[in-house]
C-alpha cells in the first residue's frame, strides 16, 4: 500500500497540469448521519451499518501530503452515527505497513478527528469565537492525545485496536454534540499514512483533498472552511452562538503599540520530510499598519544549494519541500491572540527556462494565537504557499522541482498591504491619536478628580489661620495617600503628558503641606531656661556667696593681727631680759 501510494503521488505530479484545487466550503460537503448509540470498544456496532460509508481514497492537496492523488485501493472506511448527546465514529483503516518511528506524532500511522465545541464567553456573556476546535490524534499503537482541546480518554471516549490478521487497525470514539445550527454540526476525519519514519500522505473521504487544510481552522471564522457538515439524525435545537465582531478598544496604553504594529515577511524553503532544513530565500520588508510592502526578490540565483535537498531530506523525492511566503508578528508573546487583515497582489514567479507562474492575489483575514514551543514561538505566523501551484501549473515531479526548478528560480514579485489589526485600520488609530490630548484632559478632570479634591482640601487646611498641629498632620497624611494613588493610576493609564504633569503638581502641594506641618511643629516647642544650683539657706545665692567671701577675708585679717602681736611680744621679752643682766 505504501509503495503504491508513493507511485500514485509522483504520477499525479507528473501528469497534472490543472490549476490549484480551490477549497470547498463546509456547506458544500454534507454527510447524513444515522441514529444510534455505540459502545466504545473497538467493535463495529450494527447500527453503523445504516450509514453510507465514507471511502478514504483522496490524498491531501498539499504537495507533501499526496498532491490530491486518488488511491486505487481505499486506505480506509469511516462510519458515523449519533444520539441525543454524542456523535460516534468508527474508522476501519486498511494498512499492512504500520509505522510509528517518527519523533513527530503527526508522521505516524494514525487517525485524526476534528470537531467544534462551544467557545469561552467574554465578560458580557458573548462567545469569544465562533466555536473552538478540538483536534484528536490516535495512533495505531494506542498513543492518543489532542493538539487542541481536551484529549480523548482511552477506553471511554476513544479506543484503538490493531487487527489480529495484520490487515490494519480500527479507531472508535465519541464526542459531545455542540455548536448545532440547522440540525447540523461541523467535523472532519483524516488518516495519516506513514512509512520509513515520515508521513507519506494524508487521506480524506472521496473527492475532498482540501481537508488537508483542516488543521488550520481554529474556529468557524477561520478561512479554511474545509470540514464536512454532518446532518444529525433526530431533532437538535440550535446551540451555536457566533460572536459579534468588535474592534479592539484603542486606549492611551495600547495606542502606540497598535500604531507601530507590523508583520515581518520572508520567502523560505523547508523540507517536509524531516523538517530539519530551512533556507531563507528572501528577507522581505517589515510592513506597518496601513502600509504596503513591495517584494522584489529578483536575481535569487540558486536560493537552495544543489546538494541541500538530498534524497534523505525529501524521502527519495516522495515529498516536495515547502516554498512559501511567511508573514509573522514576532512581537507576540505566549498566549497572545491577534487578528490581521492583509491584501496581496498577484504573485509572479520567474525561473530561467520555465514559464512564469502567477498566483492570484487576494485579501485574507488571519487569526493568530501564539504558543511557546521548544524551538521558539508558534502560531504567530501564516503562509502563502508557492510550491504547490508551481508544481501543479508546470506539471513537475518533486525531483524536478528540487533539482531543476529551485536552482533556476530568479524572481518573486508582488506587493502586500497590512490593512487592519484586530479590526482597526490606520484611520481609526490616527483618529484616536488626534483626540488623545482632549481625552487626557477629560481623564484628569473626571478620573483623577477624587485625588485632586483630597489634595486641595488638605492644602486649604495648611493655609487656614490657627490650624492645629493635629489638623495639619491629618491633612498631610490624606494628601500623601491621594497623591500616591493618583500616581499609580496615571502609570497604568498610558497617558504621558498632562496627566504626568498633574501628578507632579499634586506632589508639589503635598510638599507645601509638609512645610506647614514642620513650621507648626517647630512653633509648639517651649524655650529652654539656664540651669542653677539649689541654695543651702534662705539667703539668695548671690548674697550667700558675698557673705561667705566677706567672712573669709575677716578671718584672714584677724590671723595676721594676732601673728604681729605675738612677734612684738617676743621682741619685747628679749629686750627686757638683756637689761636685767646688765
Amino acid at each position: 500500500m505504501k509503495k503504491l501510494l508513493a507511485i500514485l503521488v509522483v504520477a499525479v505530479m507528473v501528469v497534472s497540469m490543472m490549476p490549484m484545487t480551490m477549497s470547498a466550503a463546509t456547506a458544500d460537503w454534507v454527510v447524513n448521519s444515522v441514529e444510534g448509540t455505540a459502545v466504545i470498544d473497538g467493535v463495529k456496532d450494527e447500527a453503523y451499518d445504516a450509514f453510507e460509508p465514507l471511502v478514504f481514497e483522496t490524498c491531501g492537496e498539499g504537495s507533501g501530503n499526496g498532491g490530491g492523488a486518488t488511491l486505487d485501493t481505499p486506505l480506509g472506511h469511516g462510519y458515523i452515527m449519533n444520539d441525543a448527546e454524542f456523535v460516534y465514529f468508527f474508522m476501519d483503516v486498511h494498512d499492512t505497513d504500520l509505522d510509528n518511528t517518527s519523533t513527530n506524532n503527526y508522521e505516524r500511522d494514525s487517525v485524526e478527528t476534528f470537531f467544534m465545541v462551544a467557545s469561552d464567553l467574554d465578560e458580557n456573556g458573548n462567545p469569544l469565537t465562533a466555536g473552538t476546535k478540538v483536534q484528536w490524534r490516535t495512533c495505531y499503537d494506542g498513543d492518543m492525545g489532542a493538539d487542541t482541546g481536551v484529549a480523548p480518554v482511552a477506553g471511554e471516549t476513544c479506543v484503538v485496536k490493531v487487527n489480529d490478521d495484520g490487515s490494519g487497525y480500527v479507531v472508535e470514539g465519541k464526542f459531545p454534540i455542540e455548536e448545532v445550527l440547522n440540525n447540523s454540526i461541523e467535523m472532519l476525519l483524516q488518516i495519516n499514512s506513514a512509512s520509513g519514519g515520515a508521513r507519506s500522505a494524508t487521506v480524506y473521504a472521496s473527492g475532498h483533498p482540501e481537508g488537508d487544510n483542516g488543521y488550520q481552522r481554529n474556529d468557524r471564522q477561520s478561512d479554511y472552511d474545509c470540514w464536512m457538515t454532518l446532518a444529525l439524525a433526530g431533532d437538535h435545537p440550535d446551540t451555536r452562538k457566533d460572536p459579534i465582531p468588535v474592534a479592539q478598544e484603542i486606549t492611551a496604553k495600547n495606542y502606540e503599540s497598535i500604531l507601530n504594529r507590523q508583520f515581518d515577511t520572508q520567502i523560505f524553503v523547508q523540507d517536509q520530510a524531516t523538517w530539519s532544513y530551512w533556507n531563507t530565500v528572501y528577507g522581505g520588508p517589515s510592513i506597518k499598519l496601513g502600509e504596503t510592502g513591495t517584494f522584489e526578490a529578483a536575481g535569487l540565483y540558486q536560493p537552495v544549494p544543489a546538494d541541500a535537498l538530498t534524497p534523505e531530506l525529501t524521502k527519495d523525492y516522495g515529498t516536495a519541500p515547502k516554498l512559501a511566503v511567511q508573514l509573522s508578528d514576532n512581537a507576540m508573546a505566549d498566549g497572545d491572540s491577534e487578528e490581521f487583515t492583509a491584501t496581496y497582489s498577484d504573485i509572479t514567479i520567474k525561473a530561467t527556462g520555465y514559464t512564469d507562474v502567477v498566483i492570484p492575489g487576494e485579501s485574507v483575514s488571519k487569526k493568530l494565537k501564539a504558543a511557546a514551543a521548544d524551538w521558539g514561538m508558534s502560531g504567530n505566523s501564516w503562509e502563502i504557499d508557492l510550491g504547490t501551484p508551481i508544481i501543479s501549473t508546470l506539471g513537475l515531479t518533486v525531483e524536478q522541482f528540487c533539482k531543476e526548478y529551485l536552482p533556476a528560480l530568479t524572481d518573486i514579485n508582488f506587493t502586500c498591504s497590512f490593512d487592519t489589526y484586530n479590526l482597526n485600520d490606520l484611520a481609526a488609530v490616527q483618529a484616536f491619536g488626534d483626540s488623545l490630548a482632549e481625552l487626557e484632559q477629560t481623564y484628569i478632570t473626571e478620573t483623577l478628580a477624587e485625588y485632586t479634591d483630597r489634595v486641595n482640601a488638605a492644602l486649604e487646611v495648611a493655609h487656614k489661620e490657627g490650624a492645629t498641629l493635629e489638623e495639619l498632620q491629618a491633612a498631610l497624611d490624606d494628601a500623601t495617600k491621594a497623591a500616591n494613588r493618583c500616581s499609580k493610576e496615571v502609570e497604568g493609564s498610558g497617558y504621558t503628558g498632562a496627566a504626568v504633569e498633574h501628578v507632579a503638581s499634586l506632589q508639589a502641594s503635598v510638599a507645601e503641606i509638609q512645610a506647614a506641618v514642620d513650621a507648626a511643629a517647630a512653633a509648639a516647642v517651649p524655650e529652654e531656661e539656664p540651669e542653677t544650683e539649689e541654695p543651702t539657706t534662705d539667703t539668695p545665692a548671690e548674697d550667700t556667696a558675698s557673705t561667705s567671701s566677706e567672712g573669709g577675708n575677716t578671718g584672714l585679717i584677724v590671723g595676721i593681727v594676732v601673728a604681729v602681736v605675738v612677734v612684738i611680744a617676743a621682741v619685747v621679752g628679749i629686750v627686757l631680759g638683756k637689761k636685767k643682766k646688765n
